[in-house]
C-alpha cells in the first residue's frame, strides 16, 4: 500500500477559503483530477488559488471529488453567459 502525502493549505492571518473545485483538465495524452482551492484575504481583497493533486488529496476530499467536480460543472453550466464580439 502506498503511502500518500496530503497537501495542507496554509491560510495566513486574515486568509479564508471561499470555494473548492474539483476539475477534470485534460490534453492530448495526458489528463489530471486536479482541485483547485480558491483563497481570498479579506482585510486587503487579494485573491489567490493552490492546486491539489489527486495523490495529495485527504480521504475525504477523494471520496467527494467526482460528486463535486459534477456539481462545480452543474453550477457553471446554471449561469447565464454571452460571449463578447471581438
Amino acid at each position: 500500500m502506498t503511502r500518500r502525502k496530503i497537501k495542507t493549505i496554509r491560510l495566513h492571518h486574515h486568509e479564508r477559503i471561499v470555494a473548492v473545485t474539483p476539475e477534470f483538465c485534460a490534453g492530448p495524452g495526458w489528463g489530471n483530477c486536479i482541485t483547485w482551492v480558491h483563497i481570498v484575504d479579506y482585510s486587503t481583497n487579494k485573491y489567490r488559488c493552490e492546486d491539489i493533486q489527486p495523490a495529495e488529496r485527504s480521504d475525504a476530499l477523494h471520496l467527494l471529488w467526482k460528486h463535486g467536480n459534477l456539481m462545480a460543472h452543474a453550477l457553471i453550466d446554471a449561469i447565464p453567459t454571452r460571449k463578447a464580439k471581438q
